[in-house]
């Protein structure tokens, strides 16, 4: 008879450990990929509250309300904001997360004020986008009840969303200074995200 070849039990242990590694690597690094999103979401957000304020502290004004841009770049008019200390949308509840050059509203003139002063990079009005592809937005609007000062990450992973709210909030989506605009739970997909920031 002839002696059939085959894998010991030993050498079925030793590949079934490695495979084991293997695995335990893979779910090791899809962590680490997610940690490292949550934390460059929530830091984008401090980037861009440190934007505003130096944009404030330079020239007197929110970018979007400030009303010399003018005459600060010799511009049209029409690119000034009106001066109030606010940042107003065209729709109070939300926030426009499709601006574009011929958009004539404070949230979006914030990103020409901020390239026109180079603290951003790019051109016009159109909106930067964030770690996950979507627009980032800011304006003046009542969420959830709240008037306030929001920045908007648009298409955030809606269990990533829920983690940066659990990390640096409450984690309940309708309450505190990290909100989204549906509930964590019952949405699959994508969530807006929104930091409240003055």
């Amino acid at each position: 008879m002839k002696k059939r070849g085959g894998f010991t039990l030993v050498e079925l242990a030793i590949v079934l450990v490695i495979v084991g590694i293997i695995i335990g690597f893979i779910l090791k690094g899809q962590e680490l990929i997610r940690n490292s999103q949550i934390k460059r979401t929530h830091r984008m957000y401090l980037e861009l509250v440190a934007t505003f304020y130096s944009y404030q502290d330079r020239y007197g004004k929110l970018p979007g309300d400030d009303n010399r841009v003018s005459l600060r770049w010799n511009l049209d008019p029409a690119n000034n904001g009106d001066g109030d200390g606010r940042i107003e949308s065209a729709n109070p509840y939300d926030l426009d997360f499709n601006c574009t050059d011929t958009t004539n509203t404070e949230e979006c003139k914030v990103w020409q004020h901020l390239r026109l002063s180079e603290l951003i990079g790019g051109t016009g009005r159109s909106n930067p986008t964030n770690v996950f592809g979507g627009s980032v937005a800011v304006g003046y609007i009542t969420l959830q009840g709240l008037p306030f000062h929001w920045i908007g990450f648009e298409g955030v992973p809606s269990d990533i969303a829920r983690d940066i709210d659990l990390k640096y909030d409450d984690g309940i989506y309708n309450t505190g200074w990290i909100r989204a605009r549906n509930d964590y739970i019952l949405t699959t997909g994508t969530n807006t995200l929104y930091f409240k920031f003055k």
